[in-house]
């Protein structure tokens, strides 16, 4: 797998917007923050359009991906916010020059869709966290003390520190750490862009659903094969619509992965979680171990070089 370098004070580091609109003094805000890190920081004046619920039409948000993966002066792409959009730029994406110019990616929720790409073609430097609006304003300094420790280090993460996590099925597994949000996830599968399972720790999050949905994007998953050759289950934030039972989610795991061989623990400090909560910054495309005895999320291979 190609692997980016480690992010370092005075590296440029571009924010694109491939999914939804975003606001602009949120967007500054952060902008700001990585820029007081010791980043130099750019983006495009055209990352402000908007065309109906995307951040400007498909060319130019492909044209803008292209272009930053293109740059070899710049080190990382993060990225405005999630929202929708991101797969349907994915055919116009440049796949030899973005091998050829590897970068550190961080992002979450829509960006799922361009994790899964790289990892597909074998490009490392995924990295499942923060957008710029917002979260670099309120996330806990300890969320962004491990997020930085994440993209500006080549030796591997260890053991994470998290809390708060639950076990639904005890065991041990170790297998290579992808996923992202669930929806996305689903919505790929019969694509060219469809997430390949074998052999992994299988992480999923989302949030604005219904039980039933879940339930519905679970079973399309375990139909379609989606889990066999899955070693381990991670389940981070699963965010519910208002009204809903949460005393459901449980049983319905249960119900969905009652025959599943390997570990799962629900309710990992990842994803759309509520602003100012700690959140983990996850790798993907690395070994990883999961254990439940004692409950343990240990990386093993570095995702930087």
């Amino acid at each position: 797998m190609i692997r980016p370098k480690p992010l370092r004070k005075g590296d440029i580091v571009a924010v694109a917007a491939p999914a939804g609109p975003f606001d602009r003094r949120e967007f500054l805000a952060g902008i700001k923050y990585l820029r007081d890190l010791g980043f130099k920081v750019t983006f495009r004046k055209d990352i402000f359009k908007k065309e109906l619920y995307l951040a400007g039409d498909d060319n130019r948000r492909a044209d803008e991906l292209n272009q930053f993966f293109a740059d070899p002066s710049i080190k990382a792409i993060f990225f405005a916010r999630g929202g929708y959009g991101t797969q349907r730029i994915l055919h116009l994406l440049d796949a030899e020059a973005i091998k050829a110019n590897p970068k550190i990616i961080l992002g979450y929720s829509d960006i799922t869709a361009l994790h899964a790409w790289l990892y597909r073609h074998d490009i490392g430097g995924s990295f499942y966290g923060p957008t710029v609006c917002k979260h670099f304003k309120f996330a806990p300094k300890r969320a962004l003390d491990l997020l930085m420790g994440a993209i500006t280090s080549a030796a591997p993460l260890g053991m994470i520190p998290f809390s708060g996590a639950k076990v639904l099925k005890g065991g041990q597994a170790e297998g290579i750490l992808v996923g992202g949000c669930l929806s996305l996830i689903t919505s790929s599968i019969g694509t060219p862009y469809e997430l390949p399972t074998e052999d992994t720790i299988l992480f999923l999050e989302d949030v604005g659903e219904a039980v039933y949905r879940y339930d519905r994007m679970l079973n399309q998953l375990k139909t379609a094969g989606k889990l066999r050759g899955v070693k381990g289950i991670i389940f981070g934030s699963l965010g519910l619509i208002k009204g809903e039972n949460a005393g459901w989610m449980n049983k319905m795991l249960a119900d969905i992965l009652a025959n599943f061989p390997g570990p799962i623990i629900t309710n990992f400090p990842s994803g759309h979680l509520p602003l100012k909560k700690f959140f983990v910054t996850l790798p993907l495309g690395v070994t990883a171990r999961l254990s439940t005895k004692p409950l343990g999320l240990e990386i093993t291979e570095p995702a930087l070089e």
